[in-house]
Parts: structure tokens; C-alpha cells; sequence
């Protein structure tokens, strides 16, 4: 496993190489140790090793995790599944999460993002404005030069995180542009930028919307129109707004059974804070992982501000649905999560068991929820 992060890591430092047309040696060091690093392991196997970094990549391209030189234990990546997408060579989200499995990895920058932000909204006591703020990495993942420049003309308070929201708004990367008519496309389903793939075709990095079928176009943007195209960072594409996607959905259909629905209590302690009948809070968080055993290793109770009697982590269905094992290796993989740790279930049985509850307030109380007996099914 640490092999594997190793690897992982590398990939995602090359992705970022901000003109691979310009590379030039010597390589991140990252890249380097991971090269090293499977080299020295495939002499101990007796196998035929990469012979240089664009070799170790083609083989996070071309070979499946499950199909490499070492085993890897079980369950940690799906069957099948890539470090780098052979259609666009881009980092799957696997490698994302594979390259942030510790606790140094991008999702750190991530969080450090919206700490910072966090703080200066609970300084100011506004937490209208940091709701503005998540709201706005979830319905504007992509911003206009103009736009990003006239947020202060929202009246959401936004001006007061210009500085945070420019940092995390970056030029969008070149190979999102098709550069013959030097135009981005936005996906219809997440309001990501689309990637091309080596054909020329178009496709989400969202694994969500790759599941529901062929992709769907949103916004053109032109490259040089209102100055520039920017987009928000990976980790915050990954680790905020497209979990923030189900958020929203979940707390409207939540509130449309009467259930009390607060969207990230205590400048973002957690995703929802729900409030049953008979006083009980639950806190929920959306995780939507590809790997149930990674997420397995974060699974860690979040703070009690505010205080809830449960917390419970839902997961999109079509991940449990596509992996059996999914939840049965989050619990092995996890530390003490099956004792004490967050309650993992589907997104749907946890709307089923909040409608139940409210449904039946007054009825004899319940220690526990009424979740199916296999958990996510």
C-alpha cells in the first residue's frame, strides 16, 4: 500500500507540471522515489521493471491496479480500475485518493482552504457568508476573469474572502481546451470543466456523472473571453463541491418530509445537522469515495459543534451498487469505525430511515434507525 501512494502521488505531481510541452529534467522528486521505488520492488519479484518515468506511467495506464507486478490486498481499489484514465492520461479519482491516503497528501490543502475561510467567517460572525462561499464552489467550479472580479456585486458578503477565493480559482489547465477554436466546455451535470480525451471526445472527471451515461454538454467558454477562464482547484472539486452536489440534494429532499435540516453547522464542522422527532440530532456526511477500504482509513467522528447523538456517512448508491464489498471493507480498513466510529450507509436508506422516523413521531422510540439489515441495500 505504501507502494501504491507512492506511485500515486507521483502521477498527480506530473499532472500539474504546468506546460508538459516545456518539461525538462531532472523530475519532481516524487516522481523519481516512485520510479526507484518500483524498480528495487520488481527486482525482488524477479520482474521486468519500468525503465523510466514515462514507462511507470504507462503502466498506471495501461495496466489496472489489480494487474501489476505485486499483489495488493483486497478491496483497496475496485476491480478494474486506473491510476491515470487511458482516454484523457489524467489522474483517476482513485489516484486522488490514493496520493492523499496520509495525511500530507492534496486533500490536506483542501482542508487548510476552508479552515482559513472558516476562521475568517466565524471571526466576522457571519456564517451566511461562509454558506455563500461553499455554495459558490458547488454552482461556480468555473469563473470568468469578470466574474471572479465582480463578486462583490453578488451582496452575499463574498468580498470578504476575495483574497481565499483567488487563490483557489486558478487558470484553467490546457489540456480542458480544445485548441482549435480555443474554447472550454462545461459538464451539464457538475459544471466541471470537461476533458478531452486523445480522440477528441469529451468526458467528466467526476465518476458520478461518467455513471449515468453519455456526457453531457453545459456552458462553452471562450479562452480569451471576459478575461479568461479559471477553475477551482482539484481538491476542492473533489473533496468539497462534488460531495456538495448530493448535499444540497439530500437536505432539500430531507426538508421536503419535515425534517429539521441545517447545512454545514459551525462554519463547516460537518455536512448536514438533522434533527429527528423527540429531539435526536444526527450529523451526516457525503462521502463518495471509489475505494471503501481508503475511506475506511479516514473514518474519524467529527467534532460535536454542534451535538449530535449519531453520525452517520452516506454514500452514493451506484458506489455500493457497483462494489458488494464496499462497505465490508470500509469496516476493515477503518480504525475502530466499527465500534465507535461513524455509521456508513447509502444515501437513499438513509433518506428511507429519516422519512420512517418523522413519519412515525410519537410512535415508541428507536435506539436505532430503521436501515436495512445489509446496511446499504
Amino acid at each position: 500500500m505504501p507502494l501504491l501512494r507512492t506511485v500515486a502521488t507521483a502521477v498527480v505531481h506530473l499532472s500539474h507540471v504546468d506546460n508538459p510541452g516545456t518539461f525538462a529534467l531532472p523530475y519532481p522528486d516524487s516522481a523519481q522515489s516512485a520510479l526507484d521505488s518500483m524498480v528495487l520492488t520488481c527486482l525482488l519479484l524477479k520482474a521486468e521493471p519500468p525503465r523510466s518515468v514515462p514507462q511507470l506511467v504507462d503502466w498506471c495506464t495501461l495496466r489496472t491496479v489489480d494487474n501489476w507486478v505485486f499483489p495488493i490486498p483486497p478491496g483497496v481499489a475496485p476491480p478494474g480500475s486506473h491510476l491515470v484514465d487511458p482516454t484523457t492520461r489524467q489522474p483517476t479519482q482513485l489516484c486522488y485518493e490514493w496520493a492523499d491516503s496520509d495525511d500530507t497528501g492534496l486533500r490536506r490543502t483542501g482542508e487548510e482552504n476552508m479552515h482559513a475561510v472558516a476562521a475568517i467567517c466565524r471571526e466576522e460572525n457571519c456564517p451566511e457568508i461562509y454558506h455563500a462561499f461553499r455554495e459558490l464552489l458547488i454552482k461556480n467550479p468555473v469563473l470568468t476573469g469578470r466574474e471572479l472580479a465582480t463578486l462583490a456585486a453578488r451582496g452575499k458578503g463574498l468580498e470578504l474572502l476575495q483574497q481565499q477565493i483567488r487563490a483557489i480559482y486558478l487558470p484553467a489547465p490546457v489540456h480542458h481546451m480544445n485548441s482549435r477554436i480555443r474554447t472550454f466546455t462545461a459538464c451539464g451535470r457538475c459544471r466541471f470543466l470537461l476533458h478531452r480525451t486523445l480522440e477528441g471526445a469529451l468526458v467528466c472527471e467526476r465518476d458520478a456523472c461518467r455513471s449515468q451515461g453519455p456526457v453531457r454538454r453545459g456552458r462553452e467558454y471562450g479562452a480569451e473571453d471576459s478575461g479568461g477562464v479559471f477553475l477551482l482547484i482539484r481538491p476542492l472539486r473533489q473533496w468539497v463541491a462534488s460531495p456538495g452536489h448530493v448535499e444540497l440534494h439530500l437536505a432539500k429532499s430531507l426538508e421536503s418530509v419535515r425534517a429539521k435540516v441545517q447545512l454545514w453547522p459551525s462554519y463547516g464542522s460537518y455536512g448536514l445537522h438533522i434533527v429527528l422527532p423527540e429531539g435526536r440530532s444526527w450529523a451526516v456526511e457525503i462521502k463518495d469515495w471509489s475505494s471503501g477500504a481508503l475511506l475506511g482509513r479516514t473514518a474519524v467522528l467529527p467534532p460535536q459543534d454542534p451535538p449530535y447523538d449519531r453520525c452517520v456517512w452516506a454514500v452514493p448508491r451506484g458506489r455500493v451498487r457497483a462494489h458488494h464489498s464496499y462497505r465490508d471493507e470500509f469496516f476493515r480498513h477503518s480504525t475502530g469505525a466499527a465500534r465507535s466510529g461513524p455509521d456508513l450507509v447509502s444515501t437513499d436508506d438513509l433518506r428511507r430511515a429519516v422519512r420512517t422516523i418523522v413519519a412515525g413521531a410519537g410512535a415508541p422510540s428507536r435506539t436505532e434507525p430503521p436501515f436495512a439489515p445489509e446496511g446499504l441495500f
